[in-house]
């Protein structure tokens, strides 16, 4: 099998065994296609859960399951206490509990559906299938506890399951669709293939180790983003960005984001509202962005501002505002003083008092603020390389 980078060997201290370097096993490990699972157990009143897709069957005389929590955790803690836990399989229409799961530091159970089962474990409603255990024995293993339990209840329903493959969940169909089009989008804005060049369909699939039509199907829809333009007779090339392309995709950007807080600001709970403070922090603890902090900085701004766009409940909505996100395609192009006079005057903390306050009027007016700002300074970036990006 061939690889697409190497990296230099290093060795543990202690026994003098190679270490993988910890980006490229998770580059790896993340081709196995799994299922996705959240493990609850309560303490008390107090009810705990987290995604895992670390989960295996282990025995059935007597029935046995498997699951690696990591020891960061607070499920971890609470299960390690009341030496139960329960797991729920998730169906394929439940990736969204699955990424509220994944989130640490707010109430995960909040409008999501569950119930208290016989051996006083909760159990998410519509999940596929709900296995509550009783800790046998416990293990560890690296920066993981593996709890061995003894099956004590167990009920399945019709359906399909949810799959997780390479960060993304999904039917493990649409999982490898979009793991294509991620794939293929971050070849484009990073500019892989330069401008006015034909991007080379095997050579995406190949580093991407996926069937060449996932990449041309992604290129398609690239197409209709404006990422990408047809060659004439076959092909695609880079979209050039130019203050129109940026015009037209940060206005989409605005009119998402702004119709929302009209529409569902209001209505915000309260656990949305300090999950959009937290993010907000998140993001202004990486300011100055540096190269070292770069890409967490711009993966988190975009977190902050599909928190807002959340509010609407809509998975469809935030999936469509994330693909109008082209933040990427300025990291070769912008300093790290570009990167800091992009954040203007504090314009996220003014956005999340206003978020805060339940002020329609003044978070629209300042993510407008905002947007102009962002603009003008694309634009410029734009100006000083002849044009185009």
């Amino acid at each position: 099998m061939s690889t697409t980078s190497s990296t230099p060997i290093q060795y543990d201290t202690d026994l003098g065994l190679p270490v993988v370097d910890e980006a490229a096993f998770r580059n790896v490990v993340g081709h196995f296609a799994s299922g996705v699972t959240v493990i609850t157990t309560a303490d008390g009143d107090a009810l705990f859960g987290t995604t895992v897709s670390a989960v295996s069957s282990l025995s059935t005389e007597p029935p046995m399951m498997l699951i690696c929590l990591n020891r960061s955790s607070v499920t971890h803690d609470a299960v390690a206490r009341t030496g139960r836990y329960a797991i729920n399989i998730l169906s394929a229409a439940q990736g969204e509990t699955a990424r509220a799961f994944a989130r640490k530091g707010e109430d995960k159970f909040a409008g999501v559906p569950h119930t208290i089962g016989a051996h006083g474990l909760p159990l998410l409603t519509g999940a596929l299938a709900r296995i509550e255990c009783v800790v046998a024995e416990t293990a560890v293993g690296g920066t993981h506890t593996i709890f061995l339990g003894r099956v004590v209840g167990a009920e399945a329903g019709d359906g399909e399951p949810l799959a997780y493959y390479r960060g993304r969940f999904g039917q493990l169909e649409h999982a490898l669709e979009n793991a294509a089009y991620d794939g293929a989008r971050r070849w484009v804005l990073d500019r892989r293939t330069p401008l006015h060049e034909t991007i080379d369909v095997e050579a995406v699939a190949a580093e991407l180790r996926l069937d060449p039509v996932l990449v041309e199907n992604a290129l398609i829809r690239l197409a209709t983003e404006s990422l990408v333009r047809r060659v004439a007779g076959c092909g695609y090339e880079p979209t050039p960005m130019t203050a129109e392309l940026v015009d037209n995709l940060y206005d989409a950007r605005l009119t998402i984001e702004t119709g929302v807080l009209e529409s569902h600001l209001e209505r915000a709970g309260a656990e949305q509202v300090a999950a959009i403070r937290r993010l907000g922090e998140d993001v202004l603890a990486l300011v100055p962005a540096t190269a070292e902090n770069l890409d967490a900085f711009l993966a988190v701004n975009l977190d902050y501002h599909c928190a807002i766009v959340d509010l609407a409940g809509s998975r469809q909505l935030t999936s469509t505002y994330r693909a109008l996100n082209v933040a990427t395609v300025w990291r070769e192009t912008y300093t790290a003083e570009d990167w800091q006079r992009q954040m203007g005057e504090s314009f996220l903390h003014r956005i999340t008092e206003a978020v805060e306050a339940r002020d329609v009027d003044a978070a629209q007016r300042i993510v407008r603020e905002q947007i102009e700002f962002v603009k003008s300074g694309a634009k410029d970036v734009i100006a000083a390389h002849g044009g185009q990006v």
